[in-house]
């Protein structure tokens, strides 16, 4: 049967795309375009122009984490905690394992939809240029764009559902059929590919374009990241070889890129706060015309600061970031509990905010009096009892750091970067790739140039213990940036990372200056996991919509 799909039909018209016209896209230029009027289907797709402007209201397709304010994945993980807002409907609805087929879409915030509809967009593209009249080397930029935005938006669905239907035209309506079937695993897998390798040979590199605009160097990155997906556990059941070959060559080619370097430590929290393009391979740069909305920094800002606090660290993130001797705090004797911050690996500093670290003119106070732990006048500023909104006040005595931009007010840190890929990534992906092909020696040199520029000293282990010491290196590299919620479930290890209670720490004050902590501070201890969430849902609207010809996921 061929591949179809019910609802990307083809309006007849203007509406499509006055629909594109009337939004804009990524970098500062691009987003302050202004709107269009009055134009009709053959002025956008004869007119370089206009047909520009149509590719760049594609670009909304990227949505960010910064968007809203439970929007960072690294909640529905053992990283985050998540309050307020939507928490309850979508983030907890998933690590207490009460997914079903109605459900899913609230936890993807309707991932389905939202991509199939800039999948339209894009096939509406390629079906208008052909003939068009516009020169070749201005169409040819263009069309690598949309390439790598649907490769991209396939991607995105890939990464939640598996194989999903793959369309690559758009329809009428009222036609025979609208019955679809899914692509399988390594069918969705090259049908992306081969939209990326096309991006690839047609975009020129980030040096010759705004910031904001897909790049060779951006589809290399989201080749590296497919390849190593589709060669993981979860898409990769046979564990076949070749995979983790093309997973690896792919990540090499970024990592031996001469037009992105690594970042200096000393700039990598101007990376995150946008003041840098060191290492960044694609970023979505917000600006004041087209913001963050609410913004970041009321997202992670701690209470007494006046942010909302609602993504804050769990103590099992704390603990998974090593001293400056290269040994987890549970591994080290020499870690003291009640002094726990001491000696910590330097990203730690730039990750977490925690007990009397500064912040902004002062330091971040979570405390309460021991001996009077319910009086106000006594607790710090940031803690559960304070008098500055404690209902913001984070549930595990943590903020994050990275991010948020303590320069600004809380209200003002709205116009940061969002990064999508870094070059960082290419060497960890390189890594994993090395170790699943038994070559220990290329993985650990991988990884200890990441974690040598950070300051932090060679890691010697083989074998599993090898294995893990790399996925703790890529879960402290990554707080925030949207994978370890993919890397569990890509990794299979739901069970061992997933049912455990998300705990944080009491900081209890005792004197002028010194603190006990109590790590019996449990966030939620609803946390269970089930096996049919390494996959989400098909919408069950959808499957119906297509006389059940859509095959939904096991357990739902």
């Amino acid at each position: 049967m061929k591949r179809r799909t019910y609802y990307l039909f083809k309006l007849k018209g203007l509406a499509p795309l006055m629909l594109i016209l009337l939004i804009t896209g990524c970098s500062e230029d691009i987003l302050d375009v202004k709107p269009l009027n009055g134009y009709s289907e053959l002025d956008v797709f004869e007119d370089a122009a206009l047909l520009q402007n149509y590719v760049n209201g594609s670009y909304r397709a990227l949505r960010t984490p910064l968007r809203d304010e439970n929007t960072f994945t690294d909640g529905l993980t053992d990283n985050a905690y998540n309050q307020h807002g939507s928490a309850d409907g979508q983030i907890r609805r998933y690590t207490s394992g009460e997914v079903d087929r109605e459900n899913g879409e609230a936890i993807t915030f309707g991932l389905w939809a939202h991509c199939y509809s800039y999948i339209r967009n894009a096939n509406l593209f390629f079906e208008k240029i052909e003939g068009s009249s516009i020169p070749a080397e201005e169409l040819d930029v263009m069309e690598g764009e949309m390439r790598f935005l649907r490769a991209y938006n396939y991607f995105e669905l890939f990464k939640y559902y598996g194989g999903v239907p793959l369309i690559s035209e758009t329809f009428e309506l009222g036609q025979e059929s609208y019955e679809v079937t899914r692509g399988t695993i390594d069918e969705t897998v090259d049908f992306i590919l081969n939209d990326i390798d096309l991006a690839i040979s047609l975009l020129p590199s980030k040096s010759e374009l705004p910031a904001g605009k897909a790049s060779m160097e951006a589809a290399m990155a989201l080749k590296g990241r497919l390849l190593l997906y589709a060669a993981s556990p979860l898409y990769n059941a046979n564990g076949d070889q070749e995979k983790w070959e093309a997973a690896r060559d792919a990540n090499k080619a970024v990592m031996d890129l001469t037009s992105v370097t690594l970042a200096d430590f000393g700039n990598w929290e101007s990376m995150f706060l946008g003041n840098t393009d060191e290492e960044v391979i694609f970023r979505r740069q917000y600006t004041p015309k087209n913001d963050q909305g609410w913004g970041v920094n009321v997202w992670l800002f701690p209470n007494g600061k006046s942010g909302w606090s609602n993504t804050t660290p769990t103590q099992d993130l704390v603990d998974s970031f090593e001293l400056v001797s290269g040994e987890l705090p549970s591994e080290s004797a020499t870690y003291d509990s009640q002094d726990p911050y001491v000696d910590r690996d330097p990203r730690f500093y730039e990750t977490i905010v925690y007990n009397t670290a500064p912040f902004q003119d002062g330091t971040y106070d979570p405390y309460v009096d021991k001996d009077d732990p319910s009086n106000s006048e006594l607790a710090g500023i940031d803690s559960r009892v304070s008098p500055a909104s404690p209902h913001n006040a984070s549930r595990t005595g943590y903020t994050f750091k990275k991010w948020a931009n303590d320069n600004l007010a809380w209200d003002a840190g709205n116009t940061g970067p969002y990064i999508f890929y870094r070059k960082t990534e290419a060497y960890l992906n390189y890594a994993e790739a090395q170790i699943e092909l038994n070559n220990e020696l290329e993985a650990r040199n991988a990884i200890n140039e990441i974690r040598n520029r950070a300051g932090m000293p060679d890691i010697s282990t083989s074998g599993q213990a090898l294995l893990e010491d790399y996925r703790n290196e890529r879960r402290v590299e990554f707080v925030l940036e949207d994978h370890r919620f993919f890397d569990i479930r890509r990794w299979m290890i739901g069970p061992e990372t997933m049912s455990a209670p998300k705990m944080g720490v009491d900081v209890l004050k005792t004197g002028d200056s010194t603190f006990e902590y109590d790590y019996d501070l449990t966030a939620d201890s609803n946390i269970f996991w089930d096996d049919k969430m390494y996959l989400l849902p098909i919408p069950f609207s959808e499957i119906q919509r297509s006389n059940n010809s859509l095959e939904q996921n096991p357990g739902y």
